[in-house]
């Protein structure tokens, strides 16, 4: 479903954000990225999501290679891509239910009616039927978080892409997301999903990815991951961060 080969990305000529990149995600696959802070989980996230344009190697998706440097291509191909970053990005002037419509209306053609029924799947299936006409502001991160999520699900998304989702909440809500995370997973949704939550992408992930300066050190199951690796820069920083 996606085929990332020789990805490279490099910021303002000096700094190698990526480097020679690759891997192959199968539909229903949940791939999480981790490793240390800079070592290029989040730009190998953009490139597949199109906010970052690669300078070398090639991403497919269901076998199509997409040319990023054609802005209208790859809005296109964002269409088939729900993306959650760590910051909500939320509309503040707008309730949570026009948030959730306003994509499908202006991009996808569905009429408001259309578009609203969909937002309530969406909010009840997070558990947020009822802050449907609340702004953002008066949500908790957490749940803020979660309508980020219903967000991206209201455009039948066939990836669905997580940036250190968790990162910017309070301990104490980072169950809920998860929780909504999780739920994906177990209903077969392709997802690759950048994060800190360490026993968390333990328990997830088909296949976890351990990247570090831009570069991929080991990938495999979990339990090859945490048991079996002989990589022992993996080992270290498992053992910092459990």
């Amino acid at each position: 479903m996606i085929e990332i080969t020789g990805l490279s990305k490099t910021f303002n000529n000096k700094v190698n954000a990526v480097v020679d990149f690759s891997l192959k995600v199968e539909k229903g696959e949940v791939i999480s990225l981790i490793g240390p802070s800079g070592s290029g989980k989040s730009t190998v996230l953009r490139c597949v999501a199109g906010l970052e344009t690669p300078d070398g190697g090639s991403i497919l998706i269901n076998g199509k290679r997409i040319n990023y440097r054609n802005e209208k291509e790859a809005r296109k191909q964002r269409t088939i891509m729900g993306f959650v970053f760590q910051h909500f990005n939320l509309f503040a002037n707008m309730t949570v239910l026009q948030n959730l419509t306003v994509a499908p209306v202006n991009v996808q053609g569905k009429s408001e009616a259309e578009a609203a029924e969909l937002a309530m799947k969406y909010l009840k299936r997070v558990g947020l039927e009822d802050k449907a006409d609340e702004y953002p502001s008066k949500l908790s991160g957490g749940q803020q978080q979660r309508v980020a999520i219903a967000r991206a699900l209201c455009m039948n998304p066939q990836i669905m892409l997580f940036d250190e989702p968790t990162s910017a909440l309070d301990p104490e809500m980072i169950k809920e997301v998860l929780n909504v995370i999780r739920d994906l997973a177990n209903d077969g949704m392709t997802m690759i999903i950048v994060t800190h939550e360490i026993n968390f992408a333990r328990e997830i992930s088909d296949r976890i990815v351990f990247l570090e300066n831009g570069k991929k050190l080991e990938s495999g199951t979990p339990d090859y991951i945490f048991n079996k690796t002989d990589n022992q820069r993996v080992k270290d920083f498992l053992n910092k961060v459990l």
